[in-house]
């Protein structure tokens, strides 16, 4: 099949970005010519696809919410061209017959966050220009008769697809993140421990991870809130990701905690991480289906997210982690995390873990969506 993929930013280390990486270069190793339309530079694009993709730059202009407008409509434009290609979009666009929705759907996340926000707030989310360009993009999208089939990465994303634009189940397909399993892997404790040491902790000192960018969605004000409360003054919290840690800083000075907070900023390889921590705590607003819960899982550490965490399909509570019906219940993440700091290098646990995620993989995930994009191809007579 001649393919297009489409998705707007191309660069980055975060979990779209690998996404990307890993079915556009499955998809043209399995044959199929893959062109990505995307927004970046294109020398870096490029750098960043590897041999073997093409790239399509598409003009984009103005602020946040005209650039998401004017990539859909200039990338339409661009595929009037080579009308015969399987249009694949990552992104909320105009023109697609195959539709992953991997960063969710934006109506939920909108009415999962609308409650924890002043009567001010609230209004000002409602009219926000980015927030209404999204709305019309997702709703044109779901109505859109040229769309066949569309890839959830969750049983959660796919249910609020359908409570919230009625779309037909038969035409949802969930296929889940694949994993690096040459890099998300378990060590054995003495090997977890010395690798703490490494990164500047003692081996013995349990530590909570949390990664993510975008610290406010993320949960982290309570992780920090959480961690303040906790008997055990000895745990310490690593931050890795991208985000201003200023006001996170503060917050956790105020509660008497700052000295056990390390903020690492963004990191392009995080499985050293996953390997030497504890836990990971995710006490997440909205996550369709989170990479870190998966790989945290995959390196055998226990995980403690909330109930708006597609990935939390993945949680066995009791076993292998926690699921919070809030991300502002204090009292069930501090009982949560205290929990885990005892247990979290319990054998059984660790095992429970990894057993979770034991079937995903990249080559599964490439091959499900293979067969979803022939289905859609067949119905629409391209590729």
């Amino acid at each position: 099949m001649q393919i297009a993929i489409l998705r707007y930013r191309v660069t980055g280390w975060g979990g779209a970005e690998t996404t990307l990486a890993h079915l556009s270069r499955g998809l043209a190793a399995a044959g199929h010519e893959v062109t990505v339309y995307g927004a970046d530079r294109e020398r870096a694009a490029k750098e960043a696809l590897g041999p073997g993709l093409g790239y399509v730059p598409v003009p984009v202009w103005g602020g946040k919410a005209l650039r998401l407008l004017t990539y859909a409509v200039n990338v339409r434009r661009l595929l009037r061209q080579v009308p015969s290609r399987l249009v694949f979009s990552l992104e909320r666009t105009l023109t697609q017959q195959v539709y992953r929705a991997g960063d969710g759907c934006h109506r939920e996340w909108l009415a999962r966050r609308e409650p924890l926000l002043s009567p001010g707030a609230r209004l000002a989310q409602r009219l926000r220009p980015l927030h209404r360009a999204m709305l019309f993009l997702e709703k044109r999208l779901f109505a859109d008769p040229g769309l066949k089939r569309v890839i959830a990465n969750s049983h959660q994303v796919k249910t609020e697809i359908i409570r919230h634009y009625g779309l037909d189940p038969e035409r949802l397909r969930v296929i889940h993140n694949g994993l690096d399993r040459r890099k998300f892997c378990p060590l054995e404790e003495a090997a977890a421990a010395g690798l703490k040491e490494r990164l500047g902790a003692p081996p013995r000192t349990p530590v909570i991870l949390f990664v993510g960018s975008g610290f406010k969605r993320k949960g982290l004000t309570y992780l920090i809130e959480a961690l303040g409360s906790l008997n055990n003054r000895q745990s310490l919290l690593w931050v890795v990701g991208k985000d201003h840690p200023g006001p996170y800083q503060r917050l956790a000075e105020g509660l008497g905690c700052g000295d056990r907070v390390r903020f690492w900023g963004p990191q392009p390889e995080t499985a050293p991480f996953y390997q030497a921590a504890t836990m990971l705590a995710l006490p997440t607003l909205y996550d369709p289906c989170s990479n870190v819960v998966l790989e945290a899982l995959a390196c055998g550490t226990p995980v403690v997210t909330t109930a708006a965490n597609g990935a939390g399909e993945f949680v066995s509570p009791g076993l292998n982690g926690e699921i919070l019906t809030q991300p502002d219940d204090a009292a069930a993440l501090g009982a949560a995390l205290t929990a885990y700091l005892d247990r979290g290098f319990d054998p059984l646990v660790r095992r429970a873990a990894g057993e979770a995620v034991a079937a995903l993989n990249w080559e599964a995930t490439v091959a499900q969506t293979i067969t979803v994009l022939e289905e859609a191809a067949a119905e629409s007579r391209v590729g």
